[in-house]
């Protein structure tokens, strides 16, 4: 008798059986429903991520930016070569501080007009991308929105730092312009608000005030009705100043800074660096 006769228990036949064929679609089914689980949550994910934005702006569409950064350039008089570098250099410091979408807006001291000054630029920073998961986010887009925006803003400060001189300074009612259009705008109650000046800090209104002549002390500047006119609400606004310094002019002295100090003080706004910028013509 051979040995094949004493065996026990049903022979292979090479065929699956019923029980594992479902065992096997089970697992199948199982693997497919995780992967539909994993793919979906990081969809929710980067959908609640996600910060949809104007297309020209960059800036938030749904919520506030971040915070509120004006830069006010003082053109009035033609800055020296070096005063221009000092001042992109630092402008560009500042640029690349600004928050994931914080708010930039650049406005000129412009000649005196009746209407309220306008900002020529109005941008968010939309981030580098350098904080977004790959899994999830596209970091490689955030960094070339990032370009267009450090490109853009840059271009428009070099080309409004080259600006011809003026014949007047009127930088109270530039200050003023900032209040009214951006640092009062109700959208932006609660936010962070700096105003960084570039000025000479000069200003040049004939028949109202010219600091050329004298820089008079800001309590008699205060009770004219000059001041009545171009004073702000500046409640809030943190105040960073490059202080162009023009060669010849004795007037800018730590009187002079404590004219505009007060200025300030008056208007609710704090004063927190004055940071001078030299350079002969």
């Amino acid at each position: 008798m051979r040995l094949r006769d004493y065996e026990s228990g049903p022979r292979r036949t090479g065929k699956a059986s019923p029980f594992g064929i479902k065992v096997r679609i089970a697992g199948a089914g199982l693997f497919s429903l995780a992967l539909l689980v994993i793919g979906t949550g990081f969809y929710l994910k980067s959908q609640s991520a996600a910060v949809h934005t104007d297309q020209a702006t960059l800036c938030p569409i749904k919520r506030p930016p971040a915070g509120v950064t004006v830069i006010l350039l003082d053109v009035s008089d033609k800055l020296s070569e070096p005063q221009r570098i000092q001042i992109q250099n630092q402008l560009t410091r500042l640029r690349d501080s600004i928050p994931r979408f914080g708010l930039v807006e650049l406005y000129t001291v412009d000649r005196l007009r009746r209407r309220v000054t306008e900002p020529v630029v109005h941008v968010c920073n939309p981030g580098t991308g350098a904080d977004l998961s790959r899994i999830y986010q596209n970091p490689e887009l955030a960094r070339k929105k990032w370009d267009g925006f450090a490109t853009k803003l840059t271009s428009d400060i070099d080309r409004q730092i080259s600006s011809p001189a003026m014949s007047t300074s009127p930088i109270f009612e530039a200050i003023q312009s900032t209040a009214l259009r951006t640092f009062g705008n109700p959208d932006y109650d609660g936010l962070p608000k700096r105003l960084v000046i570039v000025s000479d800090l000069l200003q040049h209104v004939p028949g109202q005030l010219s600091m050329y002549e004298k820089i008079p002390s800001f309590e008699s500047f205060k009770a004219t009705p000059y001041f009545s006119r171009v004073r702000s609400d500046l409640n809030g606004v943190s105040v960073l100043v490059f202080y162009l310094a023009r060669p010849g002019v004795t007037k800018q002295d730590r009187r002079h800074v404590a004219f505009w100090d007060n200025y300030f003080q008056a208007q609710g706004a704090t004063l927190d660096g004055v940071e001078r910028v030299f350079g002969d013509k």
